[in-house]
């Protein structure tokens, strides 16, 4: 055997043994690529596709079960059960992240959507829930909006609603109310769209303080009991709001409209109300103010108080489920019914996109 021929094969062997670990390399490089591109990092790829498919699957059982049984009241026990399955997978940690999520967030809103721009209103009120403590109210003569977001709140890559989507919703409205500052609430690009199309916004005086925005605000006198005249329609009709002086926490403004329809039902939203010495008031509202629909957010100081309080025909809870809230506050559905076991006032839950016909009592 000449050294030649040694070498080449011996060459040939080194070719092959750098051919296989540069494959080694290269399997190692894409399969720490795939291991970087699970959405839960604690999880490899099979494990992390595995909780896509079950998502997809407790969604897809969930939607079916929400479509058989629509809000209602009483509450079909087969409802509560598809809102406790939702609630399970919106409480993996990763969950906005998701697919499977974000076209079950997405599908529901859109349908929303359509119904909104394809639903008069001959009596009562249709009320759609949509994101976090989101509500679109619609009677005969008016539309309503409280707390409308995109829900870039969530901060996870394609869950946020497309700026068109919201602007669709924007054009069905008459007004629209902000509780308070805080990104699951205040939305200044939703806020921009109603101003420009000549709709009033009403918040409280320190959103978007400092901001152009701010001097396009209409800040109606936060006052218990003092009911204001706030034009609409281009003026061609009016609502009749009272804007208690409410707060989250100690010192961050909160406003809680009761909104009176030309109809003569009436509306509250409570955007984030937890402030134990705004009870002077609440405590009172009933009494004073008939109220149809109370839309408290669900984790509210002492909701039951509250809800005693406001003395409404109906409740409906808001709040749940704001996917940019850690999972102990991601407050699930579980926990609203726990909350409100012991109040004898009817309440309808709803998720995200869902809709409820309001026929006050008498009706």
């Amino acid at each position: 055997m000449s050294r030649t021929t040694s070498w080449s094969r011996a060459s040939h062997r080194g070719a092959i043994c750098m051919l296989m670990a540069c494959s080694v390399a290269v399997g190692l490089a894409v399969a720490q690529e795939k291991e970087a591109e699970t959405i839960d990092p604690r999880l490899n790829a099979r494990q992390d596709r595995f909780l896509d498919r079950q998502a997809q699957a407790q969604l897809d059982l969930a939607q079916e079960a929400l479509i058989r049984f629509p809000p209602q009241l009483p509450e079909p026990f087969e409802r509560r059960q598809a809102l406790l399955l939702i609630d399970g997978v919106l409480h993996d940690v990763y969950a906005p992240r998701r697919l499977p999520v974000q076209e079950f967030f997405h599908a529901r809103i859109e349908g929303a959507l359509n119904e909104i721009e394809n639903t008069s209103v001959n009596e009562g009120a249709m009320i759609w829930k949509l994101y976090n403590h989101g509500f679109v109210i619609r009677t005969p003569t008016v539309t309503i909006a409280f707390d409308l977001v995109r829900a870039h709140s969530a901060r996870a890559e394609g869950f946020a609603l497309a700026d068109d989507v919201l602007g669709r919703i924007v054009r069905q409205c008459d007004a629209l109310f902000i509780s308070h500052r805080h990104g699951d609430h205040a939305d200044d690009w939703v806020a921009e769209a109603f101003i420009s199309e000549g709709k009033p916004v009403v918040a409280p005086p320190e959103v978007w303080r400092g901001k152009p925005i701010h001097a396009k605000i209409t800040h109606l006198d936060r006052v218990a009991h003092r009911v204001q005249s706030l034009p609409i329609q281009g003026g061609k009709r009016a609502l009749e709001v009272v804007v208690f002086p409410g707060h989250q926490g100690g010192n961050i403004e909160n406003n809680v409209p009761l909104v009176f329809t030309p109809e003569g039902m009436s509306f509250s939203q409570t955007g984030d109300q937890s402030n134990d010495g705004d009870f002077a008031w609440i405590d009172e509202v009933g009494a004073k103010h008939r109220v149809d629909v109370l839309m408290p957010n669900c984790w509210t100081n002492d909701i039951v108080r509250m809800v005693r309080g406001f003395d409404p025909e109906l409740v409906m809870t808001g709040h749940e489920n704001e996917m940019g809230h850690t999972i102990d506050h991601r407050e699930p559905y579980w926990l609203t019914y726990q909350r409100l076991r012991r109040s004898t006032h009817p309440m309808v839950l709803m998720t995200w996109g869902e809709s409820f016909h309001y026929m006050p009592p008498g009706k």
